[in-house]
């Protein structure tokens, strides 16, 4: 994902001269196209995530476009009063970068997860929630990012994600795409981890169980209109998430879903369940330990 990214703001930033990069001291094979072309315009503030979102928003303040590029957890939870008073507040053309959003530095332990910066960031006013699910889908949330001068958040994994979507250039800001349709249950899922969902459908449909799939590339604002549709149509919505299920994306469609008068489906969220990951390992065995991997996926739909 990272690689198709920095790829579209580079290509971006040919036709758009007010287009600023910044880095938190990381991504140099990532980022270096985009230094190699635009060197007056990528600023490598180092360590310094708190002064790096200010530098942003000042920047942005004046004129300029600015991505901020950091490991999840630094640009965000480290930073989050500079976002919320520097950036939010100013209503300011800062576009953060969360990398590796969940478990991909695993090994590196609970300092370097992201599973409580969606909670996090769609609580900010004016701060828009991207969370895509594959290269595709990346590549035209930036797209999508640069054309509107408001904050955004970008939340996405390490690098090396397949494809999921055939193709995809239809995106639109707020509305959530259907990978698989099927009358007997739904998940809905959001970000990297939507490919375990893949998985786990295309398992359920070889015993004869056919599920309904959709991508939710935009968490902040939610497809209103399609999950009242769903929440009508199944008794169960699941939603799937690597992140906390307080607060994150299986807490927005609730929000929905408790709204809707009359019958309305029970939301099952599969995420963190409310506890640190202490346990060490790389992305996929985290998955599987903390029960968000296809088995488990599997065993839960069918339970």
């Amino acid at each position: 994902m990272r690689n198709h990214l920095i790829a579209e703001i580079t290509k971006e930033a040919e036709t758009n001269p007010n287009i600023v990069f910044l880095t938190g001291d990381l991504g140099y094979n990532v980022v270096n196209k985009f230094y190699d072309e635009f060197p007056a315009r990528f600023i490598n503030c180092g360590i310094s995530e708190q002064n790096m979102t200010s530098v942003a928003a000042g920047l942005a303040l004046e004129g300029k476009c600015v991505f901020t590029y950091s490991i999840g957890n630094f640009s965000t939870l480290r930073c989050i009063e500079q976002i919320r008073n520097d950036i939010c507040y100013h209503n300011a053309n800062v576009k953060i970068i969360a990398l590796a959003a969940g478990f991909p530095y695993g090994a590196l332990g609970m300092s370097h997860h992201a599973t409580e910066d969606i909670a996090c960031m769609r609580s900010l006013p004016n701060m828009t929630v991207f969370s895509p699910c594959d290269p595709l889908e990346t590549m035209a949330v930036a797209k999508a990012a640069i054309s509107i001068n408001t904050p955004r958040y970008i939340r996405i994994g390490r690098g090396g994600e397949p494809n999921i979507h055939d193709s995809f250039d239809n995106f639109q800001i707020g509305k959530a795409y259907k990978l698989y349709d099927g009358n007997d249950g739904v998940i809905l899922s959001t970000g990297a981890i939507t490919i375990e969902a893949v998985k786990a459908v295309q398992e359920l449909k070889k015993e004869g169980i056919n599920i309904t799939l959709y991508s939710f590339p935009t968490i902040k604002p939610i497809d209103k209109d399609l999950i009242i549709s769903l929440s009508k149509k199944f008794s169960t919505i699941y939603t799937l998430e690597e992140h906390n299920k307080f607060g994150g994306f299986g807490s927005a469609i609730s929000e929905v879903v408790a709204q809707i008068p009359g019958n309305r489906a029970c939301v099952k969220m599969i995420a963190l369940d409310d506890e640190y990951t202490s346990i060490v390992g790389d992305c996929s065995y985290l998955r599987h330990y903390y029960h968000l991997d296809a088995e488990s996926i599997v065993t839960k739909i069918k339970g």
